[in-house]
């Protein structure tokens, strides 16, 4: 062999090494190669992107109804009304919410069940969810979602049904039959609201009391001196 055919042989080599080296390292477009190699990554989508994707939110909605816990499921805006409306139900002995927003309703079917019909609206921020809960009967629900501490939120829930306005002396009002729309977190601020208002209410009449009692007794102060001096007394 000669000196010229033996350096042919080397290079030849050396290329082969060189092409065996690269397809250990794997790809890096997310194509795993043969042997398992760890370093493959996707660079397709970033972790952002994908936890902002229908896919991902469809995942957390399935977990958050798993759960169907506030505190674990609901964002930080939302525990804030329903944990102060909660306490103000324990201190004031009235109702502020008289049925279950995670299954629709106040008694729960054994065999209850839930279904995401669409995920839209999608933002850096927010999402809305439009679910199905079957709880008896059928009840569309549709979830105010926000992105906070790293995944997403339940931040309201929107309830849907067919049923009539009703007066004050609880009557159905002619023509206001359809379908309603019930928004918890406004539910849920007109409820505080309301209590305060009273309570408000409640101590202006508490101090025009003693107010009113001074006046009443300077009147008949008044009189009982008219009185005596037309008796002459």
């Amino acid at each position: 062999m000669t000196r010229k055919q033996l350096q042919s042989l080397l290079s030849i080599a050396a290329m082969a090494m060189l092409a065996l080296s690269m397809v250990a390292c794997g790809n890096k477009t997310g194509e795993g190669s043969s042997n398992g190699d760890s370093l493959s990554v996707s660079t397709a989508q970033t972790p952002s992107d994908a936890q902002h994707s229908a896919e991902f939110i469809t995942l957390r909605i399935d977990t958050i109804y798993q759960l169907r816990n506030n505190e674990k499921c609901c964002s930080e805006r939302y525990l804030a009304l329903f944990n102060k409306a909660q306490q103000i139900s324990e201190e004031d002995g009235t109702l502020f919410i008289d049925s279950d927003h995670w299954v629709a309703g106040q008694d729960m079917d054994e065999e209850w069940s839930y279904e995401l019909m669409s995920v839209n609206n999608i933002t850096d921020s927010t999402a809305q969810a439009t679910m199905n809960i079957h709880n008896y009967a059928d009840q569309k629900v549709v979830l105010d979602l926000v992105f906070e501490r790293g995944t997403w939120f339940v931040d309201n829930f929107h309830f849907f049904f067919e049923g009539s306005d009703y007066d004050g002396d609880g009557n159905s009002i002619p023509g206001s039959e359809g379908m309603k729309e019930t928004d918890e977190v406004k539910e849920l601020q007109n409820y505080i609201q309301q209590v305060a208002d009273r309570e408000g209410q409640e101590a202006e009449a508490a101090i025009d009391i003693p107010r009113g009692e001074k006046r009443v007794d300077a009147a008949l102060k008044a009189a009982r001196k008219r009185v005596d001096a037309a008796t002459g007394n």
